[in-house]
């Protein structure tokens, strides 16, 4: 029986980019200054200001992490000739994850410090970064859905960076039920990851 996807690779493509731009666009729908009194002073609206970096905060880390999510899966795309129906249902999985990140970060913008808030936008991630491990170890463990360009040390890179968010946002994860916003920082080794990965790899 055939795994290939009767579902043509560019149209994929075309889902996922549209499907990042979509949440991206509602990330930024959250910053919203809340109504203020008619005859409200500059003091008022810098008071208002503040009251929003929380939810700008929140908003700046999940643009960051949604970019290096697509980022890591236009890499996928360069890496793969070809896509069959398990890595078809992996993407999907991943988009839904996608779709639901407007949602838990303006849950963190808005209760931050709570339990519950943290450990649902750590989840989202986390929930993110295995599904990219598993579509890296799928392509890696598949050579007929390889390109040319997918190395040896291609394929270590991209099992490296993929492990690492895993246990990066694992991390942040275990943190939210001890530290509740501050478990976001956990993510920012994300930063070395590439270099890190580079090196691993002997690029």
């Amino acid at each position: 029986m055939s795994t290939e996807s009767p579902i043509a690779r560019h149209r994929i493509d075309a889902l996922i980019d549209g499907v990042y731009a979509i949440a991206i666009t509602l990330l930024v729908l959250e910053l919203k200054l809340p109504p203020m009194a008619h005859g409200a002073t500059d003091a008022d609206l810098q008071h208002a200001l503040v009251e929003l970096l929380p939810k700008v905060l929140a908003w700046l880390l999940s643009f960051w992490v949604m970019a290096l999510f697509w980022l890591g899966q236009q890499r996928v795309n360069h890496f793969a000739g070809a896509i069959d129906r398990l890595g078809v249902a992996i993407e999907l999985a991943q988009l839904a994850l996608i779709g639901l990140l407007p949602f838990s970060t303006a849950l963190m913008g808005e209760h931050g410090d709570r339990v519950s808030a943290a450990a649902v936008y750590s989840a989202n991630l986390l929930g993110l970064a295995l599904l990219a491990l598993v579509r890296a170890a799928h392509l890696a463990a598949r050579p007929g859905l390889q390109s040319n360009t997918f190395t040896v040390a291609a394929k270590k890179n991209m099992l490296f960076r993929t492990a690492a968010m895993v246990v990066l946002c694992g991390t942040a994860f275990g943190l939210a039920f001890v530290a509740p916003g501050w478990n976001m920082l956990a993510l920012l080794p994300m930063a070395l990851v590439r270099s890190v990965a580079r090196r691993f790899a002997g690029e």
